[in-house]
């Protein structure tokens, strides 16, 4: 009886977050420079969950139709991107960090970073989750919370927003070891061009680089570039199509 009761109660709860995330407003906000009171025109704004789009007017003006959860993403070159999840109906206002470069660490790496580790905590703060990978002991124990954490629509939105942003911090970690400085080095090539050419066709995976040593890296690239100087007519084909 008691388990009956819970999982009505669940799913009612359910039921109900689902109708308020189904209803539609339009999210209205400024975009401003960081740390400025310089607004930025021109971001280009996508709601990742609808693929709809916009773009901040010269004020830094916008407006996006939305949903509770849905996840608004705003990229402008020369920016940081920023990502916002919708909570409610109320303006916000959306700040973007200026990208320099300094000694081959990107400060828009570190800012996306930070970013995804501060939306992910975000989540967690605002009840969306526990763990996103619930025990079967804990489902077992705390049937209610167990449920929530496996069929709830905020630990759903983490896990699809987490696996979304996956590929991002990978990229990052492959880049702190992957450096065009350490390239130019073991190959001997200034050319900013074809050192640039060279790092996206040979970029190695994660997987390979979480776990080789700085020998493994130096072989790879030294390998990767003899053959890269004896077929640059293909890698240029291959660009060109």
């Amino acid at each position: 009886m008691y388990f009956r009761c819970a999982l009505l109660i669940t799913f009612l709860y359910c039921f109900t977050l689902q109708a308020t995330a189904q209803q539609l407003f339009t999210v209205k906000g400024v975009v401003y420079k960081k740390s400025s009171p310089e607004r930025v025109a021109q971001v280009l704004i996508t709601n990742l969950s609808t693929q709809a789009v916009r773009i901040s007017d010269e004020l830094g003006g916008f407006q996006m139709p939305a949903k509770t959860g849905d996840t608004l993403l705003f990229k402008k070159i020369d920016y940081a991107s920023q990502i916002f999840v919708v909570y409610s109906m109320a303006d916000v206002n959306i700040y973007l960090q200026p990208v320099i470069l300094l000694n081959e660490v990107s400060i828009k790496e570190q800012s996306k970073k930070q970013e995804i580790n501060d939306m992910m905590k975000l989540y967690k703060n605002q009840g969306g989750y526990y763990t996103l990978n619930p025990s079967t002991w804990s489902v077992i124990s705390s049937p209610l919370t167990g449920l929530y954490e496996l069929f709830g629509q905020a630990p759903n939105r983490a896990r699809r927003f987490q696996e979304h942003t996956r590929e991002e911090v990978e990229h990052i970690e492959v880049g702190k070891k992957y450096t065009a400085a350490l390239v130019k080095k073991v190959t001997g090539v200034t050319d900013e061009k074809e050192v640039k050419a060279f790092m996206d066709a040979f970029t190695p995976a994660y997987e390979d680089i979480k776990v080789w040593s700085d020998y493994d890296l130096v072989r790879y690239i030294k390998k990767s570039y003899e053959y890269y100087k004896k077929n640059k007519g293909e890698f240029k084909l291959q660009k060109l199509y």
